[in-house]
């Protein structure tokens, strides 16, 4: 439960990020990690949550989870200028009191985040470049009164 409320509030934060950033420039689809869903083509940004580590404190309920923000983006199709555009949004969104804006999802809160690292690689053979943007989170999923 802790990593689908992770995905759901860190998706729906960015992409307010991306909407404003991109004003102009067309927008840009957010998904979370359901390999299974049907994707529009490139670019897209991807929000993924793969793993939780036990209670900090037992009984807590606050629980470290990892994950990645991941841009896939065409390198001939993606112009440059929205690429940086986009990345300027991820960057901003990871550095931009993320705790907060994070807490202020109903039914979450976030204690704290962590971005670890954050790497381009090209990928030859589908042609195109994946930003990888990896962070660690420490939340709570709350019940709603």
């Amino acid at each position: 439960m802790i990593l689908q409320a992770s995905e759901t509030v860190i998706r729906d934060r960015i992409s307010e990020y991306l909407q404003d950033a991109l004003v102009g420039l067309g927008g840009i689809d957010v998904y979370i990690s359901d390999l299974q869903e049907n994707k529009n083509p490139m670019p897209y940004v991807l929000v993924k949550c793969s793993k939780s580590e036990e209670q900090i404190t037992p009984g807590s309920g606050i629980f470290r989870v990892y994950g990645e923000i991941a841009f896939r983006s065409h390198v001939k199709e993606t112009s440059p200028e929205f690429r940086q555009i986009t990345l300027d949004a991820i960057n901003n969104f990871s550095y931009d009191d993320t705790a907060i804006k994070l807490s202020e999802a109903d039914n979450f809160h976030c204690h704290g985040w962590h971005p670890m690292s954050g790497d381009m690689i090209p990928e030859p053979e589908t042609k195109s470049y994946l930003y990888l943007m990896k962070y660690s989170i420490y939340c709570m999923a709350r019940n709603s009164n």
